[in-house]
């Protein structure tokens, strides 16, 4: 009893100091987390946007995909710490998914524009359009297998 009333001060400073580590931590995990889902969130939001923008689901749909991809491009700026397996690569492979997505965009602009006043030049962007659209998922699917999420 005697030593605990010696220490008293000491183990209290001892169990302060390891609950705000404790919370630093925690909190770093939950933004990291949080950041992960936004860009997910984001990216379904696209996915679904440009679904829409190629079959001429509504009118305006081209403006929702556009949208779509600038909040993909915010999200896709993102550092996460330490405490997530694959912190350096993750983002880079969310920034790759971005613009893709953003490339997947105008050519699908350019390849409807180019349908419209018929151009011959409409089988090429198909054929670039569908490269794209390929490369995006399988980044996309990339990025989730580096998270460890789920599709």
């Amino acid at each position: 009893m005697e030593i605990i009333k010696k220490y008293k001060g000491l183990l209290v400073l001892a169990l302060v100091v390891i609950v705000f580590a404790f919370s630093f931590f925690y909190r770093m995990y939950h933004n990291d987390v949080k950041a992960l889902d936004d860009f997910v969130i984001a990216y379904e939001r696209f996915d679904n946007a440009i679904s829409d923008f190629s079959v001429g689901k509504a009118d305006d749909s081209e403006i929702k995909a556009g949208d779509a991809v600038v909040e993909l491009n915010a999200r896709a700026i993102f550092s996460l710490s330490s405490l997530i397996k694959n912190d350096n690569v993750i983002p880079v492979v969310a920034i790759q998914v971005a613009d893709l997505s953003g490339k997947e965009l105008e050519t699908l602009r350019a390849y409807k524009i180019a349908i419209q006043s018929q151009n011959a030049d409409s089988d090429r962007l198909a054929k670039v359009y569908s490269d794209l659209v390929s490369k995006r998922k399988d980044a996309y699917a990339h990025f989730l297998e580096l998270a460890e999420l789920k599709k």
